[in-house]
């Protein structure tokens, strides 16, 4: 499959998953709204989160799929799997080791990652508790990750991509059918987090069994490529470790907000995380073993211009998503968010939040296809760097604004972190001639900022023109809202066909070519 087609089959079961994930973030709002058990779960999913990109997924990707993708088009299956099977054995052993630990040590560890939640003890108990169920979720979404490495590398993207949205309806089904069973919903919550977990690690195991990738545990040896994947594994967990404790070190900050910042900082991030999860890592996942295989294959030609195709592709989709989140946050999150607990003080007090952090969308979409070009060449270093200089710019930033503007302030040093860790690693690759500014990718940054701008205009007009209808009820708020989406999608597109960002008859090329 061509590198447009892969992103589109991700980002097609990712929009699924978003949908879901959608409906699983209003049942939050509606049942939590964003008082104490709401703070405590974000608190709860972020604890096995931390160890999910440091195990599950940042480290492990960059250091298994080059490996695992180069051994399976060179040496052939068989060399593949054995390998496969050498780090299911030493990665499960690992991960059961750091499950009893935690666990055992939880209390102390929440304590120290949430300090402020001493201020508020019912935050501190549901945080707790909270995290003893979601926690061994990090064990099934390690193994979904192995699975589905394995999966990508055969060019299987599509049971792969479709996971989370399986695992999210699994959440909002163990919601809808036992949140009345517990003292409180976030109970329900948490054990549907845990379900979602295993449902996702057989939903990719099953198709690699079939494909003739069914692992065995076997007596670990450590051969050389073993030792090639923990060496390159060392400083990419590091990496993703240094990433995940700047989340830590912000919500050790935010713990210090009063009540409901760090829901705030939770719902925004969810509409953020939509177009980042679509667009981004639909495509760093195909971007990967496509560029880990034409390395191996010495095509430097092929790989820079699919680089500079997926920094196109996905520029064309963030850069409108990035305006839709700042332009039309509030009446979105009113449509989506706004019942049951969830006020309307807290769809101010979130549109704001998304606002701040949607001005770094775009950087973290190029972050993603930055670090994908390093990682396939086995260079894990240079991004730990870049995330190093961004974290220092978040966790000062955060300090300063923290003071005067609450979450909000945080959600800007963090957009603003990723424009630093971006620019950095695009400049890192230019440097080393991996990354060339070509004449074409000139042209289409030009046009695409002229067609930004436009869409922009016509946004805040329609807006205008719109907004009385929203004042008349829920039905007019939705339709007026569906009529601004589409004005801006219409007019984004006739206005990217007209100043000559992407053509209609490139972007069908794009998807009926072949590599």
């Amino acid at each position: 499959m061509n590198l447009v087609r892969s992103i589109a089959t991700v980002g097609g079961y990712t929009i699924g998953s978003r949908i879901v994930g959608f409906l699983r973030e209003v049942l939050t709002a509606s049942f939590l709204g964003a008082g104490p058990a709401a703070d405590a779960l974000v608190i709860a999913i972020k604890v096995p989160s931390f160890f999910r990109r440091l195990f599950a997924e940042g480290a492990f990707n960059a250091s298994f799929i080059p490996l695992f993708a180069g051994l399976l088009a060179t040496k052939g299956k068989d060399e593949a799997r054995t390998f496969a099977e050498q780090i299911l054995t030493v990665w499960v052993g690992i991960l059961f080791l750091l499950m009893l630990f935690v666990e055992l040590f939880l209390p102390s560890f929440m304590a120290l990652v949430v300090p402020g939640f001493k201020e508020t003890p019912d935050r501190l108990y549901y945080a707790i508790e909270f995290s003893r169920i979601t926690f061994p979720f990090i064990l099934f979404i390690s193994l979904t990750a192995l699975y589905s490495g394995i999966l990508n590398s055969m060019d299987k993207f599509a049971f792969v991509a479709s996971s989370p949205m399986v695992g999210n309806v699994a959440i909002v089904a163990v919601v809808l059918g036992f949140y009345d069973q517990f003292f409180s919903p976030g109970y329900a919550f948490s054990w549907g987090i845990m379900v979602c977990g295993i449902i996702q690690w057989l939903w990719v195991w099953i198709p690699a069994l079939k494909a003739g990738m069914g692992l065995r545990f076997v007596w670990p040896r450590f051969n050389g490529n073993v030792k090639k994947f923990f060496k390159v594994l060392a400083p990419a967990a590091f990496g993703s470790g240094v990433v995940q404790i700047n989340l830590f070190i912000g919500a050790y900050i935010a713990s210090w907000l009063p009540v409901g910042a760090i829901s705030y900082l939770n719902y925004a991030d969810r509409l953020n995380q939509l177009p980042l999860s679509v667009i981004g890592v639909a495509v760093s996942t195909a971007l990967l073993p496509i560029l880990s295989r034409q390395l191996r294959a010495k095509s430097w030609q092929q790989a820079q211009k699919t680089q500079n195709e997926a920094i196109e592709f996905s520029m064309f989709l963030t850069l409108p998503a990035a305006l839709a989140l700042i332009i039309l946050g509030e009446p979105f999150i009113m449509i989506v968010f706004e019942r049951g607990a969830f006020s309307a003080q807290d769809t101010l007090a979130t549109a704001l939040t998304l606002r701040a952090l949607a001005i770094g969308l775009p950087a973290y979409v190029l972050i993603k296809v930055f670090s994908s070009s390093f990682f396939a060449r086995q260079d894990t270093m240079t991004p730990v760097y870049s995330a190093c200089a961004g974290i220092i710019v978040d966790i000062g930033l955060s300090l300063a604004l923290m003071g005067t503007y609450q979450q909000v302030g945080i959600a800007f040093a963090t957009a603003a972190a990723a424009w630093v860790n971006a620019l950095l690693l695009g400049y890192l690759l230019w440097r080393r001639k991996y990354f060339t500014f070509e004449s074409h990718l000139k042209k289409f940054s030009t046009r695409m900022l002229l067609a930004c701008a436009g869409t922009t205009a016509l946004l805040q007009v329609s807006q205008y023109l719109i907004q009385p209808l929203a004042l008349e009820g829920a039905f007019s708020r939705g339709f007026s809202i569906m009529g601004l989406i589409l004005i801006g999608l219409f007019g984004f597109l006739s206005l990217s066909h007209l100043v000559g960002a992407l053509k209609l008859n490139e972007l069908k090329s794009m998807f009926l070519s072949r590599a």
